[in-house]
């Protein structure tokens, strides 16, 4: 995560800490009873867990929850720099700067009034950029721009070897050795008749290589 989300964090001061430390707690259902003083880091009051436990549960709960992890990642894949600041959650003040940046999308980009709370808010959220992530990839797919990229494409045409394989086989019909009308003439009626079918076969055969071949190289993709 930037520096500049780190500095927010540690600006807040000791009560600010604890107070944001409070909040994430509720946010992601940790329970503070059962940590000692949050006033004393480090100390342990009646076999509870310390306060430096607190910070790492939160950063440990924010890093797993679902929508915070993948509001993240699809704020980022949609071009948001402060969620690709943000990255990963490894610590309290990450944790802090994502659960920022979850509430200040409930509240300033989805214009809620409310407070952001609970899980309805979250995913929210998480649909609100998962539908921007969306919006930018259908921009991507749009024709000017795969005209564009067709138009920058300069590589000389190379026939694959399937495709080669297939036109041998058909030229292959036409030498004297192999040619199955020949063979057709020489033995009857029946066996020429036979030889019509080997050529369709064979034409057909072509055919559908030609147009794998063709899809590969365009690099075709099914319509979604």
């Amino acid at each position: 995560m930037g520096k500049k989300n780190k500095g927010k964090y540690n600006k807040l001061g000791y009560h600010g800490k604890q107070e944001a430390d409070r909040k994430m707690a509720k946010q992601y259902g940790i329970d503070v009873s059962k940590y000692g003083n949050q006033g004393r880091p480090g100390e342990n009051y009646n076999n509870k867990k310390t306060y430096d436990d607190l910070k790492k549960d939160i950063s440990s709960a924010a890093a797993n929850d679902y929508d915070v992890r993948r509001s993240l990642e699809a704020a980022s894949l949609s071009g948001n720099k402060k969620a690709q600041k943000i990255g990963s959650i490894s610590n309290a003040s990450e944790a802090y700067a994502a659960t920022r940046f979850m509430e200040k999308t409930h509240k300033k980009r989805m214009g809620n009034g409310g407070a952001y709370d609970g899980a309805n808010d979250q995913g929210g959220v998480t649909n609100y950029w998962v539908n921007k992530d969306r919006d930018k990839l259908k921009d991507s797919m749009s024709a000017p721009e795969q005209q564009q990229a067709a138009a920058s494409i300069d590589e000389p045409y190379e026939e694959s070897s399937q495709l080669s394989d297939a036109r041998k086989t058909v030229e292959e019909f036409d030498n004297k050795d192999f040619n199955i009308y020949n063979r057709g003439n020489a033995t009857g009626a029946e066996d020429a008749g036979d030889g019509d079918n080997q050529r369709q076969n064979a034409a057909q055969t072509f055919l559908d290589k030609y147009k794998l071949d063709v899809k590969t190289k365009a690099n075709f993709q099914p319509t979604l």
